[in-house]
């Protein structure tokens, strides 16, 4: 039987490995964002697969221009594969921390991401 930190391992490998062969498959399904779906609006987790597998992949700068906050999902990952007990950490920060930073992220897709900026906009 697995331990609960070898789970936890298994699991974020797979999360880490799915990010970084994803630009190889033939095929993506489609992810949808159900309030830009509805209103044009992106929300502060818009553009987050992208910059997840552009982090894993090492494209920096195109992982800040889709969502600055896929690099610290991906460094966090890694953490939690380094060091399986900081899971439960990682995934319940403050309340207030995780208000700011979903706020910072909804000012920076509707504002200043690329991306979003030339759809808003035209």
């Amino acid at each position: 039987m697995l331990t609960a930190a070898t789970r936890t391992r298994v699991v974020v490998a797979a999360g880490i490995a799915g990010a970084a062969v994803w630009p190889l498959l033939p095929v993506h399904p489609p992810l949808v964002c159900p309030l830009r779906e509805t209103t044009g609006i992106p929300c502060p987790l818009c553009g987050m697969t992208r910059a997840c597998v552009a982090a894993a992949r090492g494209d920096l700068a195109a992982s800040v221009a889709y969502n600055p906050a896929g690099i610290l999902v991906v460094i966090a990952a890694l953490a939690v594969l380094i060091r399986p007990d900081l899971a439960r950490r990682l995934l319940s920060p403050p309340v207030p921390l995780v208000a700011v930073g979903l706020a910072l992220l909804w000012v920076w897709n509707v504002g200043f991401n690329p991306t979003f900026g030339r759809l808003l906009a035209g």
